[in-house]
């Protein structure tokens, strides 16, 4: 038995051999005939094949250049989809300390805390909230108070609500009345011409008065180069348009002594900060809800070979460096586009096309001085949040009210206060002395003695820092140039974007750059379109909800002003509609929407469902902010093992059968159109039953299966009757009817 075996094993070698001879063969010809046809510095096609076949078995490599927002969204949407593991490595390099990027903080030896800029969390985006809520426990919200600072034609400084061209009615009567004319000639002239630049867009918006007296300076001092100098496709939302008519109420009620409520506009009228260590605090909590293992800090990337997908990494700091090779199947990069195309290496001659139009990119440096002071926020500033200055009298385009913020920015609140400064320089500067840190702090503290918003004894701490890259100028050739870079970096499977990275401002805020990491990743995973980086507009047009952190189960509370603490041990499943006054939550939730006061709980209930019709939580419990009041399980999340067995909630115990007579006619209740029985025939399209089983009130639970049962124009029918008043009696029907809409269902009938 021993010499056969022998035999075959001999036999099958000589096989083996001669196989793989004639494989190397016939590799070794192909390979010699490509390498003829391809021109001198293509890559060695060979190696490429071979190197090919030796990662084939690999796990995904996935390489984050930054630990920003953008990098940080990226790392997030990788560990929800459950990457990191065996079907991928997830390696981020930073070359600073820690996560945070453009969006750290620092404490100065006085105590005081500085940011990098302003930022403040308003959001377009669903996930982005959830994820933050989940990060940072606790957190300040504030309504915008900002204003622009600005000398009139009459000489006097004043502050001029924000917008600016919301309020000119604020202004001196010579300006006011220059503004005003501009807009009445625009409103009889419109033009239809497409605005080739910037100051275009402005005097076929704003006319030329109001581009002459605020427009034309401040985005000048904000920008650092002309109006004419940059284009228009950035404004989307991030520019009030005026409505002539309500300028002129405004400008009529304070000619007759009335006092004429200031516009609100904008996302971010409504903000929050977080309580404790500053922004950057946020994106060290996030990078905290990742694993360790993934980031490497101190670790700067000197070089990236995108033929062999080879990145150049020096690690250490000082004079304690070591240089490393890491390789990568993707690359994310949130570097400044410019700075990241120049450490590229390949043969190829495109190269070199792609680093000299990234060349041409306008940004500005950007300065940030941070005062802190004694005492406490005079009158004039204690209601603002931020100020923009748009005359040339200082240094800086905008000054910040940072100790408003949060009390853990000073040293003892009540005894200290901090302002923060931005000052924008030009790319290519002039005067070296000027910009120098010294002059700049000199600067800036006499500009705001020179206002009166403080003296200089007050002075007991000096903050300053110096961004390279501080804004991405919207120049004129700007999208010709990321039209053509950025697709030719996705062939090379690297995708680069943020703040610099993208290269494009109007996606340029915490949520905008989060966002674009996490649809880098979606896109590179499962070939899920990008929204926010190729649609700018539309991305900022609405909320973004198409992503979710999905959930076991869900608690959707309709809430008012009740008060909230019973719902503290499941804050991190509970999502809060508040539909009252509040700026935000007593505590953090897993999300917190703000509604408008309309019919009742039902309104805030067929909102979530039709809202998130696709996204639901495997069980999902529907209660009012009153503590389960009324027939309703003491303990919410039974609840949760209800709707499991396909019950809903408590039953009243008898059948309804007055479907076509009056039903409340009690308090405030607006009358309905129509009885109980019209309803359900239009939501049900058939006749309504002699009976249906009730909850005992607006309390209940339901599978998603028990959700999905109806389509979701059932849901968004029976939301049209409770979006008219804050009492419709529609509501109260659907109480009735919510145990019959969610009977038990059979699970495998429903996708």
């Amino acid at each position: 038995m021993k010499t056969p075996f022998r035999t075959f094993v001999l036999l099958a070698a000589v096989v083996i051999a001669m196989t793989a001879g004639l494989a190397w063969k016939l590799d070794f010809g192909f390979g010699s005939v490509m390498a003829r046809s391809l021109p001198p510095y293509a890559p060695d096609f060979m190696n490429a094949n071979r190197e090919y076949e030796k990662q084939s078995f690999h796990p995904h490599r996935i390489v984050i250049i930054g630990s920003g927002p953008t990098a940080l969204g990226a790392a997030k949407r990788l560990y929800d989809l459950g990457q990191g593991k065996n079907n991928s490595v997830i390696t981020i390099l930073e070359e600073l300390g820690k996560p945070g990027g453009l969006a750290s903080s620092v404490r100065d030896d006085k105590g005081f805390l500085w940011d990098v800029g302003v930022h403040v969390v308003f959001s377009h985006y669903t996930y982005f909230d959830r994820v933050l809520n989940m990060a940072v426990p606790e957190w300040n919200y504030r309504r915008r108070a900002s204003f622009a600072f600005m000398k009139g034609s009459d000489d006097t400084r004043r502050f001029i609500p924000y917008p600016v061209q919301n309020n000119i009615h604020v202004m001196d009567k010579i300006d006011q009345q220059k503004s005003l004319k501009g807009l009445e000639e625009i409103t009889k002239n419109p033009s239809s011409r497409k605005p080739e630049n910037f100051d275009e867009w402005l005097l076929q918006k704003f006319g030329e008065g109001l581009a002459d007296v605020f427009m034309r300076k401040y985005n000048r001092k904000i920008w650092t180069v002309d109006t004419k100098d940059m284009n228009s496709a950035w404004v989307g939302e991030r520019v009030a348009v005026p409505d002539i008519k309500e300028i002129k109420t405004k400008i009529a009620e304070v000619d007759n002594g009335k006092s004429a409520k200031d516009s609100e506009w904008g996302p971010n009228r409504f903000f929050r900060f977080p309580k404790y260590n500053g922004t950057g605090g946020i994106w060290e909590s996030v990078a905290r809800m990742l694993p360790s293992h993934w980031f490497r800090f101190h670790e700067k990337v000197t070089a990236i070979d995108i033929d062999r997908k080879i990145i150049t990494v020096v690690a250490g700091t000082g004079v304690k460096t070591s240089q490393y090779s890491l390789a990568y199947d993707t690359l994310i990069s949130t570097a400044p586009l410019d700075t990241f195309t120049s450490l590229l290496q390949s043969h190829y001659v495109s190269l070199g096309q792609m680093q000299q139009l990234a060349s041409q990119l306008v940004y500005t440096h950007t300065h940030i001085v941070g005062v802190g002071l004694t005492g406490q926020l005079p009158r004039i500033l204690a209601d603002k949040s931020w100020v923009y200055f748009p005359d040339s009298d200082s240094p800086f385009y905008r000054v910040t009210m940072f100790s408003n913020y949060s009390d853990d920015h000073v040293p003892k609140p009540g005894t200290y206060w901090s302002l923060m400064c931005e000052i924008a320089e030009p790319q290519k500067r002039s005067n070296p002395d000027y910009w120098s840190k010294e002059n700049l702090l000199k600067e800036s503290i006499q500009a705001l003695v020179l206002y009166g918003f403080i003296t200089a004894d007050m002075v007991v701490s000096k903050h300053y820092r110096r961004l390279d890259h501080g804004y991405p100028v919207p120049s004129l050739k700007r999208d010709t140039i990321l039209d053509t870079i950025q697709p030719w970096l996705q062939t090379k499977d690297i995708y680069s974007r943020g703040r610099f990275g993208g290269w494009k401002y109007e996606v340029a805020n915490q949520d905008h750059s989060f966002m674009q990491g996490v649809e880098a990743v979606d896109k590179f995973l499962s070939n899920v379109p990008e929204l926010t980086y190729p649609d700018p507009n539309r991305a900022n047009s609405k909320k973004n909800r198409d992503r979710t952190i999905p959930l076991d189960y869900e608690f959707v509370i309709a809430h008012y002003k009740e008060n909230l603490n019973w719902m503290k041990p499941h804050a991190n499943h509970t999502l809060i509609y508040h539909q009252g006054n509040d700026l935000g939550p007593p505590f953090q939730f897993y999300g917190w929407e703000r509604l408008e006061n309309l019919g009742r709980e039902a309104h805030a209930y067929l909102v979530h469902i039709t809202t998130y019709y696709n996204q639901l939580a495997n069980v999902t419990v529907f209660a009012q902010g009153d503590n389960l009041r009324g027939r309703c399980y003491k303990d919410i999340t039974r609840f949760i093992d209800s709707a499991k067995k396909g019950v809903p909630c408590i039953l009243k115990g008898f059948v309804r059968s007055t479907w076509d007579k009056p039903i409340f006619r009690r308090g405030h209740i607006v009358k309905a159109k129509g009885t109980l029985g019209q309803m359900y025939q239009d939501l049900y399209g058939k006749p309504h039953p002699k009976g249906v089983r009730e909850c005992g009130n607006g309390c209940f639970g339901a599978t998603k299966q028990m959700i999905l049962k109806h389509p979701v124009e059932f849901y968004q029918r029976a939301l049209t009757y409770v979006s008219k008043s804050s009492n419709p009696e529609e509501s109260h029907y659907l109480e009735i009817l919510w145990y019959h809409f969610f009977e038990a269902v059979n699970d495998s009938a429903v996708n």
